[in-house]
This record gives C-alpha cells, structure tokens and sequence, in this order.
C-alpha cells in the first residue's frame, strides 16, 4: 500500500510536475526499488556480506583464524540478518532458493548457504588450513563479494548497473576493504611485523581500487545516454556532494594521503586505524551513488 501510494505521489503529483502514465516509457525513470525505503537495507546488506567475505579472503593466505571468524560472522550475521530485514515476507522469500539455475539471487542464497557451513567446518577445525580447503572458501568468497553487484548487473535496463566495470569494482571493493580490516586486526593484536609487512598489498589494492572507480565512471558515461544521465546525476547533480566528500573525499584521497605517509611498511596504528574508518565510509558511498543513480532505459 505504501508503495502504491508513493507511485502515485509521482505519477500524479498535485503541484503538477508529475510524472504521465506513458512517460516512463519516453524518458529515462531512475530505478528506486534497491534503495529508497526498505531498499537502503538492500545497499547495507551488500556491503557487509562483501567486506566480511573480503576478510575472510584475505585472512585464508594468512591462515589467521581470527580473521575467517570474524569475516564470517560479518558476513553471515550483519550482512545475512540485513537482507532479511530487506525481503520483506519470509513465509514467500524462501521461494527464491528454488531457483538457482535462473536467478543471480537464489544462486547467491546457495552459495551464501555452503560458505556458512564449510566456513564453520573449517572454523573447529584444528586441520582447517589446508591447499584444497583454502581454495574451495577462496572461491566462495569471491562469489559472495561479487554477489550483490553480480545481481545489480544482469539487469541490463539499467546501463550504471550492467556496465562491464560493475564486476571488477565490486571484487577489489571487497578485497581492498576486507584487507584494511585485517591489518587493523593485526594491529590491534599486537603483531605490528604482520600490519607493516601488509602494507605493500594495501598500497597495490588501493592504486587499482582508485584505477577500478576511474574506469567505471568513464565506461559508463561513454557507454550510452542514459549510462551519461547516470555519471552526470554522480558528479553534477543530486548526488555530487556525496560523490566528491564521500567517494573522492573519505575514499580516495584521504587514504591516499595516509598510503604515502606509510608508503614502504612505516606504519602507525592509529594511521591504520583513519584509513580503515575513511575507507569503509567511502566503499559505503561509492556503493550508494552507484545504486542511487542508476535510471532505466526508456522504451520508446
């Protein structure tokens, strides 16, 4: 009911201005089921099913536990509980797991499914480390953290979501992300040869997570007009404030200038700890621009 009535708030709008029944289909209509209202939960889900999976991905060439169980608990607690917060009734959203050879998001549901009980098999296991088991979780991982894009992106209405750049973006998101936690757990549990000697592996995830958001914004306004509508909505306007505080701001050149500071592993925890705040507000920000801004393709 909700719902209807914010349609028709737009399509029927007293002032006006609104929005004619057949013009959806003339001019671009930004998309605001994933992300207005109940669809915020939608963009937070998201992240912390990929930064937690990121953690635990970086985490397995360490063989820290610490670092698989928290990165499972963030991804199954925080990012698992937020999407059910986002399905709306569970008595319907269970369907969505018969489905998995048709829907990104019921194959994501699976694969969330065996990376909760493999992670957990491998959490009490004193022998968990081992070359196969690493590489069956790796993989797990990569697909959680690509997941929530993965699902934005086979919507091919929506040129800011189907953008070949998408994919890429969200996997090194994850990973740079889920590295910046890892080092300040290192730092936090007091082995700071560990924290400096990651150091080089946040400088090179960081030149190519910058390189990542520079090729999507470019990919996508070259791609075609409503792809253009969509970088120009970012940088110029609804969404420019947060694109250029929180995107190229707390993302790109705070860090950036932390990176430099600590360039060559003299590193300082309490450095480690702003970049690591600044990074998770800006990958917060990147990721609601990107959903924010996208509008559908006209049909006519």
């Amino acid at each position: 009911m909700k719902q209807q009535n914010e349609l028709e708030k737009i399509m029927f709008h007293p002032t006006g201005s609104d929005l004619k029944p057949y013009e959806w289909m003339m001019r671009p209509t930004r998309q605001r089921e994933w992300i207005d209202d109940k669809g915020i939960f939608l963009w937070l889900a998201f992240f912390f099913s990929e930064i937690g999976a990121g953690l635990y991905f970086v985490s397995l060439f360490y063989e820290y536990r610490a670092g698989i169980v928290l990165g499972w608990l963030i991804t199954l607690i925080l990012g698992g509980l937020i999407h059910v917060l986002y399905l709306g009734n569970p008595l319907r959203a269970w369907r969505m797991i018969m489905k998995p050879k048709t829907s990104e998001l019921s194959r994501g549901i699976w694969i969330i499914g065996v990376f909760a009980a493999l992670g957990f098999l491998q959490i009490i296991t004193s022998g968990g480390f081992n070359m196969v088991f690493n590489c069956i979780m790796g993989i797990l991982c990569l697909l959680i953290i690509s997941h929530g894009f993965a699902t934005m992106n086979v919507i091919r209405a929506l040129p800011a979501w189907s953008s070949t750049m998408v994919l890429p973006l969200s996997l090194i998101s994850g990973i740079w992300v889920g590295s910046q936690l890892l080092q300040m757990m290192f730092v936090l549990g007091g082995s700071s040869a560990l924290a400096s000697g990651m150091e080089v592996w946040s400088e090179a995830f960081f030149l190519i997570y910058l390189l990542c958001i520079l090729l999507y914004v470019w990919g996508t306004f070259h791609a075609n007009e409503i792809g253009k509508t969509s970088i120009d909505v970012q940088l110029n306007g609804e969404l420019s404030k947060i694109f250029y505080a929180g995107v190229g701001g707390l993302g790109l050149v705070l860090p950036a200038v932390l990176t430099l500071i600590m360039w060559g592993g003299d590193t300082h925890g309490f450095l480690i700890f702003l970049r690591l705040v600044f990074v998770l507000a800006g990958d917060l920000a990147i990721r609601y621009t990107i959903m924010k801004s996208a509008v559908y393709k006209p049909l006519i």
